[in-house]
Parts: C-alpha cells; structure tokens; sequence
C-alpha cells in the first residue's frame, strides 16, 4: 500500500523560519510524524519548497519526492500531481501539518475497499475546521460552511486511484481543492467515512504548535502507567524527550541503557550510606524509564528486543537496589525475609501482570521506586530503620499486587 504526504502549501497563517511542513513540534518536525508513522507505506511526499526536499532526501532517501510546480492551485492539484506516484494502488492520503495519533493509522490499514475518510467527533479549532455531513456510511456534503455537521474532517483519507479520474475532471479550475475534489466523490455517492476516536491537530497557526505538543503529551499517557507516573513522572520526561528527540543517535535502547546505568549508580549510592543522594538518582532513574518508550512511539522504532531489554534491565536494577538497602542492615530473620520478600515481590507482580495482562496500578514499579525515594529522604532524620521500612512496604505491596492480579485473571 501506498501513502502520499501533502506538504506543497504556503503556510500563510504560519510565521515561522523554516516552511511549515518543517516546524518543530516536540522535537520533531511536523512532516517527520507522518512519514514514520507511515512506515511499511511506501511513501510519496508532494512539495514545492526545495528546503523541504533537501531535509526528506538527507533523513529518509527512501521516499519519493514529488515536485508541485503549481502550489497557487490548492491541495487539489498537489493531489493530482502524486498521479503517476500512486499509479494502480490504493492509498493514504495524509497532511503534512497534522497531527495524528495511532489510531489513524492502524484504522487505515484495515479498511481495504472504497474511498474513506476519517472523521472525528471532536476538533480543536471546530470553527476553522472542515465539517461534513453524513447518512448512515456515506458523506453527503463537506465543507467549512456547514452547520448542521455530524463529524470534522480530520485530512486524513484512504482512496482508490480512480479518484484521479475525478480530479482530471476538476483540472479544468484555476484551483480547485480536496473538499471540492471529496464533495464530487460525495455526490456520486463514492465517499465513506469511518469514525475515529484518536487525538489528532491541524497545526495552521504558530500558537497552535502549543496545542499540538500538549495533544502529543496527552497521547503518551499509557492506560498501564502507574500513579506515579501519571502524576510525577510523565510530567518531567515529556520535558526531557523533545531534547532527545533531535538527536538521532539517541535510539530507545540507549536510553535504556543510559536509565538502567542511573539506576545502579543508584544502587551503589545506597550501598555507600549516601541514601539521599541514592534516592534521588534512583528516582531520576525511574522518570529517564518512560523515555525510551516515548522516543519509540513518536519515532515509531519499537521493537521486541527493545521491550525485552527494557524488562530485563529492570529487574536487575530493581534487585541491586534492595540488595544495596539490605546490605546496610543488621543480618537477622526479619531483615532477611523483607529483603526475600520484597526481590522476588518485585520480580513477581511484573512477571505475572505479563502473563495476564492485568496490572495492579498500586505495585507498578514506578510506585515502588517512589517508596524507596521517600524513605531515602527520611533517613537523615530517623536513621537506617527506614530502610528496613522500604523494604518491608516494597514486600507487601508486590504480593499483594500479586495476589490482586491472580484474582483479577480467575474472576475472568
């Protein structure tokens, strides 16, 4: 399957140095979402800006670019020009100054006959956006005028190829644009629509970029994060992740690495006394953990080695942390089994919230990690007793969330 990215406007309304399709948005270029989103497409980009072209032929050389030598004459005419790109295929048709989550794209990839458009129940500027009309499968008008509107369209489209014969029919117009081209489609009765609930921006204006990277935040929060990292931890790592986002030689894996090396000097902070010093580093360790995945999902380079990498690594990191807290104890029954507990507690509740795919949200190990950075912060004023007290609390959470998850999967 095919995909062409419409990258060829003027971006009037954007005041901006580099041409719109360019513009950083949480780190990445707009255009850039698209095409890595797009991957498995073979991709045409429609441009009219060499800068454009230089920046797509030097980050992916395996796209296809397309030269607009006409932009004055609307999107529609962009369109036309991936004719000859898109030959015999059915293809995405994407804008290259949206946003788009990854519902978009896995809905696209399932609908296989007829031409469709994506349509949103929701829009973030309803009185620019584009309206349409529908009854029961099929558009019957689209436009910005529209007021008794059921959906907004979101740009984001899966056609045929015949609807170039179409667009030929529209050439006649000085300009003519893709709502003239989807309102033809629509009169024929030709056009259909899928409802989509994923978050998606059209980033017209420079005071849209905000929005836009507000949505971006918004849609790497995880059903499965933990409290901690819902309130805390995402909040400081969406920060971090666009600085590292510009660096290409910054790959999931090595932020993986690069937290799990945090973390054990963590661990080495703990086994030398400086507990405040360790909790903090460890805390540090556990926020730079949701940043591989984030830098995975916006560049779409997620991997099951990656994932197996990032589990493995901490485990180990978890262990040598309360192995460093243990080893500051009194040897004694109690402080042995707390540390018992608390190790294969820890190990546990993630090896069975994998098998099940439930996860008790009190014992994720953003929580327990949290723990430790609390008690850590409360050690210079009541000793090493605190220790003993993290790792009693680590304990009885993990096998409870144990204990919680086994029972979720038996009730199912």
């Amino acid at each position: 399957m095919k995909a062409v990215v419409l990258a060829a406007g003027f971006g009037r309304r954007m005041v901006s140095e580099v041409p719109k399709p360019l513009v950083p948005v949480f780190g990445l270029p707009l255009i850039e979402y698209k095409i890595r989103k797009l991957k498995g497409f073979k991709v045409g980009v429609v441009y009219h800006d060499e800068e454009v072209a230089s920046y797509l032929k030097r980050k992916f050389p395996e796209v296809t670019l397309i030269y607009n030598p006409h932009p004055e004459r609307e999107n529609g005419f962009s369109l036309y020009c991936a004719k000859e790109f898109v030959g015999n295929d059915r293809f995405v048709l994407v804008m290259a100054d949206h946003y788009y989550s990854d519902e978009f794209f896995s809905t696209a990839k399932r609908l296989k006959e007829g031409n469709f458009l994506l349509v949103s129940p929701f829009s973030y500027n309803p009185d620019e956006a584009t309206k349409v009309k529908t009854e029961n499968d099929r558009i019957l008008r689209i436009g910005k005028r529209i007021e008794d509107y059921d959906y907004f369209d979101t740009g984001f489209f899966v056609l045929s190829p015949q609807v170039f014969q179409v667009a030929k029919e529209l050439l006649r117009r000085e300009r003519f644009t893709l709502s003239d081209l989807m309102q033809e489609l629509a009169e024929r009765g030709e056009l259909f629509f899928k409802v989509v609930k994923g978050k998606w921006i059209d980033v017209d204006e420079k005071e849209e970029i905000k929005l836009a990277e507000k949505v971006i935040k918004e849609d790497l929060i995880k059903d499965t994060d933990g409290p901690i990292s819902k309130l805390i931890n995402r909040k400081i790592s969406t920060l971090i992740t666009p600085t590292l986002l510009r660096f290409d030689f910054i790959t999931p894996n090595f932020v993986t690495i690069l937290s799990s090396t945090i973390g054990f000097l963590g661990a080495i902070l703990f086994l030398g006394k400086h507990y405040l010093a360790g909790g903090i580093v460890t805390q540090l360790s556990s926020i730079l953990d949701g940043c591989d995945g984030e830098i995975a999902r916006l560049k779409n380079i997620k991997t099951k080695f990656g994932g197996v990498l990032d589990s493995l690594l901490d485990r180990y990191v978890d262990t040598f942390i309360l192995l460093s807290l243990f080893l500051n104890l009194p040897v004694n029954k109690l402080n042995v089994l707390s540390f018992f507990l608390a190790v294969t507690g820890s190990i546990l509740v993630s090896y069975v919230s994998h098998l099940s795919g439930k996860r008790p949200l009190f014992a994720t190990r953003d929580v327990r990690l949290f723990i430790l950075f609390c008690f850590s912060l409360l050690t210079p004023f009541f000793g090493e007793v605190m220790l003993n007290y993290a790792l009693w609390t680590i304990a009885i959470l993990s096998h409870m969330g144990v204990v919680y998850t086994l029972a979720k999967a038996y009730k199912e």
